[in-house]
Parts: C-alpha cells; structure tokens; sequence
C-alpha cells in the first residue's frame, strides 16, 4: 500500500512538474526501455528461482556475476555507439537505461528469492527517493527532458546500487557452478522471455505507436488515463499471487472461478467509482492540462474486466506447466493489438489507441477463457459475478486469517 501511494504522489507530481509534451517523451522511453531490457535480459531472472530449486547449491554468485557481465558488455556496447553515431537524448536514454534495467531485474529477482522482507523495503525506498527527487527538481529547475530522463534513472541507480550491496558477499564467494550452467541458464530463460515480451508488448506498444502518430502531449495525455484505469488492476494482481498458492497446495480448478468472480464483482464498483468522480480527480490532482485523460480511462476501463481472465487463467497455466498456450495466445493478442492501433489511431487519436487496447484484451480473454473451459469442464456463468455461497466462503477465509 505505501509503494502505490507513493507511486501515485510521484505519477501526479512528475506529470505536473513536465507537463505533457515531456510526460509524454519520458513515457515513451519508458516503454521502449521495458522492451529492450526484456529482450536483453534474456529471461535471467526468471530462471533463477527453478536453477536454485533444481541444482540445490547455491546458485547466487553465478546469477549475480552472470548480470554484472551483461551490464559491462551493454554498457560497453551503449557507450561505443553513442560516441560513433552521436544519437540524440532518446536513443542515449534508451541505450544506457536498458544495460541498468537488465541487471536490476537480476538483482531484485535474487533478493526477492532470499529476502523478500529487505527486497519490499529496499523498493519503498527507492520510491520515496525518487518522489523527493522529482519535488526537489519542481522547486529548482525548469523541466527539460534531460531532467525527465534523469527522474526516470535515478531510481533505477539507486535500486542498482543498494541490491549489489546487500548481495556482496556473492561477489567473493567462488560459484560452485561452471560456465556450461551459464549457457543453460540463458537457453532456460527464453521461453519465459517471450512469454513476458508477448505482455509487456500488449501493455506498451499502444504507446509507443502513438507516439509516432502524435505530438508527445497527446502521448502525455493518454498515459495519464491508462495509468488511472491500469489502479484498477491491482485488484486481480493481488488475488492472482493467493490463487496461485491455494492452486499449488491443492486446490482446484473451481479456485480459479471463484477469484475470478470476486475479482469481477470488486472491480465493477471500483470502476463505477472512478467513472463517477474520475473527470474531478484529474482537474485536482493533474491539472485541466491532463483533462481530456478521462476518456481515455473510462474507455480502457471496458477492458478491465477481460484483463481479469487472462489475468488469471494464463496463472493458472502457469501452475499447471502451460506456457506455451500463454504464449501462444499472446502473440495472437499483440498481433490484434498492433492492427487495431494502425487502422483506429489515424481515426480517433489517442481514444483509437484505447479502443486498440480493450480489443486486444477482449481477444486475450476470449482465447484464455475458451481454452480453460474447453479444458477444465468449468462453466462461464460460474466465472461472472459474487454469489452468498461466495460471501460464506470470504467470511470463512478471513476468520481463518
């Protein structure tokens, strides 16, 4: 609760303090950045909880060097080609925030796996710095995007430096393992690479394509409202991470249903709420600037309820070994993404971006939804809204709590 705080204060001041043409610019970096650093990442971090699992051995040292070589080796290559191609600030941005995204995945993936108490306290601070960054930048300078950039970076530096830190002892510690399980690591990390590209895609290429059709407020703009409608979200977010430890003690697919409808019932009042009092709430807390986001929230907010069951369904694949069909599915869905935005984007602007976006979801949930039902036997009127049995049920749970 005090990370989405204090991530709200910093969205609501950062927007602000830029304005939305450089709200815009950063947040089209930002998208780029989340893309490349998968790429570039190669799946590391994700391997390392199964290679600790598998081989028994500490497995720490080999993970944590493994990222430092990556970070020199891009870093290396960044630094080679900005002095060769002289690129302007996006690009420079772009190279030299990727190599740090990369090794900060590794890095917070080993603390989470050792420490996650540390690792939740380490990030609060992170995002406590970096709302006193941006507040302390508001009194001082005039936005460029230069400082846009630089509030953007400096949480991931701080992130970077205090993870190696705390994992330092790793660094003097021979690796019990070789460089053969290196290159596994690698091998092993690419399925799931293209399973997290395949979504952060869905998530992020609307942005990225607008901002090749639009001025950067517009852009600004529009990543105001999907940030809005995208709080919303943390509803299933949160009750995925339960399912999926009830799913691995036992239970079984009716767990599935059961998130799913009180997900569906918790989110329809939170959106009827944000419908209500959204158009206010954006005038006080972002400015009349950041107005005409509302639309594009109430608009992205259809799609809330299809993120659900893809949201949970492709958990539950994951539980029962089925990466592929999430990944299958997903390309499909980024493919209708990428349609969908060039043909409503030089129609509608930002609200077609929007549209692309909820369509792309409806997809994803269609194909989600028809496979686990098709699969499991479960019915769809099971997976619609809160019934008393499941108030029982809720009731029994807390008590047990």
């Amino acid at each position: 609760m005090c990370i989405v705080v204090l991530g709200f204060l910093y969205t609501v001041c950062q927007s602000r303090y830029l304005g939305a043409a450089l709200k815009g610019d950063v947040a089209y970096i930002s998208s780029i950045t989340s893309i490349t650093s998968i790429v570039f990442g190669c799946g590391i971090h994700q391997a390392y909880p199964y290679f600790k699992k598998k081989i028994k051995k500490d497995v720490a040292p080999l993970f944590l060097k493994l990222s430092l070589a990556l970070l020199g080796i891009y870093l290396l290559i960044a630094i080679l080609y900005l002095i060769i191609f002289n690129s302007n600030l996006t690009i420079g941005a772009i190279f030299i925030l990727t190599p740090l995204l990369v090794y900060n995945k590794v890095v917070a993936y080993i603390s989470m796996v050792e420490n996650p108490n540390k690792k939740n306290l380490t990030e609060m601070l992170a995002n406590l710095l970096e709302l006193v960054t941006v507040i302390a930048l508001w009194l001082l300078f005039p936005p460029t995007l230069l400082i846009g950039v630089f509030i953007f970076i400096v949480k991931d530096i701080f992130l970077a430096v205090l993870f190696t830190y705390r994992l330092r002892n790793y660094l003097f510690v021979p690796s019990e393992l070789s460089l053969v399980n290196g290159i596994e690591i690698l091998k092993f990390g690419v399925f799931p690479m293209l399973v997290l590209l395949m979504t952060t895609l869905n998530y992020r290429i609307d942005i990225i394509m607008l901002k090749h059709s639009l001025n950067s407020a517009e852009v600004g703009i529009y990543s105001v409202g999907v940030m809005l409608a995208e709080r919303v979200w943390l509803i299933p977010d949160a009750l995925k991470e339960v399912m999926i430890s009830n799913l691995s003690k036992g239970k079984d697919t009716s767990e599935v249903s059961f998130v799913i409808r009180v997900c569906n019932s918790a989110c329809i009042i939170v959106v009827i709420g944000i419908v209500a009092l959204g158009q206010p709430f954006i005038n006080i807390f972002f400015g009349k600037e950041y107005s005409s986001a509302y639309s594009v929230t109430v608009v992205i907010l259809i799609g809330v309820i299809f993120m659900i069951y893809y949201k949970m369904i492709a958990a539950y694949n994951i539980v029962q070994g089925k990466q592929k069909e999430n990944f299958l599915y997903l390309i499909i869905s980024v493919i209708c993404n990428i349609v969908a935005n060039i043909v409503f984007i030089p129609l509608l602007g930002n609200i077609g971006a929007a549209i692309a976006s909820i369509f792309s979801y409806g997809i994803s949930a269609l194909l989600f939804t028809t496979h686990f039902i098709k699969e499991t036997g479960s019915k769809m009127t099971d997976m619609l809204t809160i019934n008393k049995n499941d108030i029982s049920m809720i009731k029994e749970r807390l008590a047990k709590k």
